[in-house]
């Protein structure tokens, strides 16, 4: 089958997209109205059970080909079986569209409507990238196509983004050098393997102080003078150094430089630092210092390095700068998303009296809809702003900050009817901000993912064991199967629908990465249908004061 256009089906207006697109297929393909209106009403019926009792359906429209004849396909599928709700509807279907299959497979369930091209003229490739790139460059149907569309925009720029670090990190891991970045208060942010198995340990940040142990002492003196006159005058530096090898206990000559990345008023963002070994080249000019030839070879050995050492450079920029280009994207979504809520407000008040009763909802939705893509947005600039935030830590008491989100959440909680014990928890160094985000996510999902007519009952518990301190939220809520008690802590990840469960699905992302910031982690455990178990575990101390 040639797929033309795909439709996500999660609600009302997913269907009203679906409709209209079936119509608008048959269209491009002669059918006459009523054959138009017939063939998406069967698609629509089919639709309508996949949003009201699937999980992941879509609904793919195409132009198959079969023995000498041509269809109008349209495929819809989901991860689980759907059908058994809509026999009616199945049945309702096959009287406007006679040829329907059901496809069973272990991993989806597919519904298949066909109609048949009647026509003489040949249906060429060109005709049918035609179809796709009319569906590409159609206008949004409404504000909540337009919205949808921005949403997968995201998506995609965030995958890419994602992807790129990967690559990064692929690439500066394969190098032959040791590299590292630090951002604009000289905190080590970043380390590639090479350097990590090559020093053994890794400094804490650029202060020559921290570097001591890993210098030749000769060498020391020089390294440090070079290294504080470039912080201090905000310049690159380039020198020749002997740094200590962990396996061999040597010390090695290496080509340590390091360079400043500004931003466009001059204000140093991020410190690029690279550690070449020359000890192979320095032996030889000891040895062979007299012999010209070897010594050209030297010259062309060290440019190439140069070269390479640029290279990386230009490399980190652009990983920089795409990281920049993600916040902008995703600060430039703000703004249409303010004027939809805006501009549906004014509708609702200068033209009430005006708009029945079908068309306020058509407004509520379409704010709901925004709201939910405002929900996202700020998620995700939430999520990309802990990848490399500075934490300053403090001692905090748990006790008092669980009791604070508890008070937070009387509200939600009387209205459920909850019952949350905390026992006494210990005093812990972190960043109170983002350890009461971390709770606060916690205990919240506790209370959200509830089963119905039966009173949340959440138990918050606390241990401390060789340094470390471990919290548990335990609930007796709907629970999760064994195999997702990974995925869940995974970007965008969601085991319910928006309409049985609202959220965006970073929520847990959040916490697992505040833990990490932390030099912490976060487990779960659960059963279907009778509880969860979140276990927060962390040192009571942290090594350092910030975290980079």
């Amino acid at each position: 089958m040639k797929e033309i256009v795909c439709v996500k089906l999660e609600n009302e207006m997913d269907l009203i997209l679906a409709h209209k697109r079936a119509m608008k297929l048959c269209e491009l393909n002669g059918f006459s109205l009523i054959t138009q209106t017939t063939v998406a009403t069967a698609v629509s019926e089919i639709a309508r059970c996949a949003i009201e009792f699937g999980k992941n359906a879509e609904m793919v429209l195409g132009i198959e080909s079969v023995i000498g004849k041509k269809y109008i396909k349209a495929l819809i599928r989901d991860t689980i079986d759907f059908t058994s709700h809509c026999r009616d509807a199945t049945k309702y279907a096959k009287r406007l569209v006679h040829d329907i299959d059901i496809i069973r497979n272990p991993k989806e369930i597919q519904i298949v409507l066909r109609q048949e091209l009647n026509f003489q003229y040949t249906l060429t490739e060109a005709k049918l990238e035609s179809f796709v790139d009319y569906f590409k460059r159609e206008p949004p149907l409404s504000a909540y196509d337009e919205l949808r569309r921005k949403n997968l925009m995201l998506q995609d720029l965030s995958e890419k983004i994602q992807k790129r670090e990967q690559d990064f990190h692929v690439l500066t891991d394969s190098m032959p050098l040791m590299m590292f970045s630090a951002n604009g208060r000289s905190q080590i942010s970043y380390c590639n393997k090479w350097l990590q198995d090559f020093l053994g340990a890794l400094p804490k940040e650029l202060a020559s102080s921290s570097w001591k142990k890993f210098i030749e002492p000769d060498d020391y003196p020089g390294f440090s003078k070079d290294l504080n006159a470039a912080l201090v005058s905000q310049t690159s530096i380039s020198g020749q150094y002997r740094f200590k090898n962990k396996n061999s206990e040597s010390y090695l000559w290496h080509i340590f430089s390091l360079l400043p990345l500004k931003d466009d008023k001059q204000v140093i963002t991020q410190w690029i630092g690279f550690i070449v070994d020359i000890n192979a080249q320095k032996q030889v000019e000891q040895t062979l210092k007299d012999n010209q030839k070897l010594r050209e070879r030297q010259d062309e050995l060290f440019e190439s390095q140069n070269e390479l050492a640029q290279r990386v450079v230009q490399l980190n920029r652009s990983n920089y700068e795409l990281e920049q280009f993600a916040h902008l994207a995703s600060h430039d979504l703000q703004e249409p998303l303010r004027k939809l809520f805006f501009y549906s407000d004014v509708l609702k008040r200068k033209y009430a009296e005006k708009i029945d009763e079908a068309g306020v909802n058509t407004i509520d939705n379409m704010g709901k809809a925004a709201a939910r893509m405002k929900e996202l947005i700020n998620d995700l600039l939430g999520y990309s702003q802990l990848q490399k935030q500075h934490l300053p830590f403090e001692q905090v008491d748990l006790n008092s900050l669980v009791n604070d989100i508890i008070k937070d959440l009387d509200l939600t909680i009387k209205e459920k009817k909850a019952v949350v014990e905390s026992n006494t928890l210990p005093s812990i160094e972190g960043n109170k901000l983002r350890l009461r985000q971390l709770f606060l996510n916690l205990i919240s999902n506790a209370l959200k993912y509830t089963k119905k007519e039966v009173p949340p009952h959440i138990q918050i518990t606390g241990s401390s064991v060789n340094h470390h301190v471990s919290i548990t939220v335990k609930d007796n809520g709907i629970g999760f199967e064994e195999q997702y008690k990974e995925k869940i802590f995974d970007l965008f990840e969601r085991l319910h629908t928006r309409e049985e469960f609202p959220g965006t699905g970073i929520g847990l992302s959040i916490c697992k990465r505040i833990a990490e910031l932390h030099h912490g982690t976060i487990s779960a455990i659960s059963s279907p249908g009778e509880y969860s178990i979140f276990e927060v575990t962390m040192p009571i101390k942290q090594e350092e004061s910030s975290v980079a």
